[in-house]
């Protein structure tokens, strides 16, 4: 089964604001380390703890270089949301 989703809309090289749950606890120290984002640390509602990076990537191989950091880390990841858009860009749903 192939699964085609037209992605002409979808602008790929630039920034874009993220949304990154992981299983795990992760401090803030590491936010340089990880493009600057955002470090927040609660709890599932099983009780596991959950860490949720959030903010601007310059692009999709930031975004790609945060996940294989994550993967050497052994954070599971468990969410990733595009929110928004980078201040002084259009929304590509308008």
């Amino acid at each position: 089964m192939t699964l085609q989703k037209d992605t002409a809309s979808f602008d790929f090289g630039g920034p874009a604001n993220y949304q990154i749950a992981v299983k795990g606890t992760l401090s803030e120290e590491w936010s340089n380390r990880l493009g600057g984002l955002a470090i927040t640390t609660s709890s599932q509602e099983n009780g596991d703890p959950q860490t949720t990076l959030q903010g601007t990537l310059l692009d999709q191989s930031a975004l790609r270089g945060l996940f294989e950091t994550l993967y050497a880390l052994h954070l599971p990841i468990l969410e990733v949301r595009k929110i928004g858009e980078p201040p002084g860009k259009e929304s590509i749903e308008d």
